[in-house]
């Protein structure tokens, strides 16, 4: 979007664009659980559990910064083709994605800060006592596999497979704003009255018309002139979680998880952020 109502928006892609140019491409590998249970040695034990939760955190953050950037990219062509279905549909998957990233990334930054100390050590594989966090663990495998689960997946799968409501996510953010421009996506994207908006006119309680008229840019920058800020807060609120993960990944990866490191460069407007402040208060306490 590079007209002058989105230029915020614009400038936000253009540094999703930059630390997405910055981001490893990696294999994760997990042990079996049945594999695991069999491993009698803590410190063994210890390096495969917590690096298998860094590996997922690794797996959060960046997944989180490639959704936004393909949904920037989904809003954008839809803009700028004037597709108003198009548009709010994109735009509801991204308030959709970042609520999804906060939701889950934000409730696993502040724990695995508290116990830093511990985790790095076990990374070098130098612990004596065990530490086990059922619920890092269920949070991050929710992020990455939640999911409607069929009827045969659900005696098969744990809850954390299972997704929630959209509007737990939502609700998560704790915007009215928000949950007033989702409203208006959802009426565009399901049917209703709103749905006809490119192509119906209603001029009085007993009057519809249908026209000819291209009112789809109009509609979009209706939204963006409305919303523009609440998108570029929502989209905040998963880049940033995303960006503490990644750097925590960053300050606990030893030799052993050196491929999951993100350059620093990409990383560098993190130490303004609030967040981050707290995160790092935690660590060196």
């Amino acid at each position: 979007m590079d007209n002058e109502k989105s230029i915020m928006l614009s400038d936000l892609y253009s540094i999703i664009i930059e630390i997405e140019s910055n981001l490893a491409r990696v294999c994760y590998k997990f042990t079996p659980i049945d594999e695991f249970e069999k491993i009698d040695v803590i410190d063994k034990m210890q390096l495969i559990y917590w690096s298998e939760i860094i590996q997922r955190l690794h797996l959060s953050g960046v997944t989180t910064i490639l959704r936004l950037k393909k949904w920037y990219e989904a809003i954008d062509c839809a803009y700028k083709s004037k597709n108003y279905y198009g548009f709010c549909a994109s735009l509801r998957g991204l308030l959709e994605a970042c609520a999804d990233s906060f939701y889950s990334i934000g409730k696993v930054l502040i724990p695995i800060s508290e116990n830093f100390s511990h985790i790095k050590l076990a990374l070098e594989g130098n612990v004596e006592k065990v530490l086990i966090s059922h619920e890092l663990e269920n949070e991050l495998i929710h992020y990455i596999y939640g999911r409607k689960l069929s009827e045969n997946e659900r005696g098969e799968f744990q809850d954390s497979h299972k997704a929630k409501q959209v509007r737990e996510y939502l609700n998560s953010l704790q915007s009215e704003s928000l949950n007033n421009l989702y409203s208006e996506l959802c009426q565009v994207s399901h049917p209703s009255l709103m749905s006809f908006a490119p192509f119906l006119i209603s001029t009085s309680d007993e009057e519809l018309c249908l026209h000819n008229l291209c009112l789809d840019e109009e509609l979009n920058n209706k939204i963006l002139d409305e919303y523009r800020a609440t998108i570029y807060d929502t989209t905040l609120f998963a880049l940033g979680p995303s960006l503490c993960s990644l750097k925590l990944v960053n300050l606990l990866a030893g030799s052993f998880l050196e491929a999951l490191k993100t350059n620093d460069k990409a990383l560098e407007t993190i130490h303004e952020y609030s967040l981050w402040i707290e995160l790092e208060k935690i660590i060196n306490r």
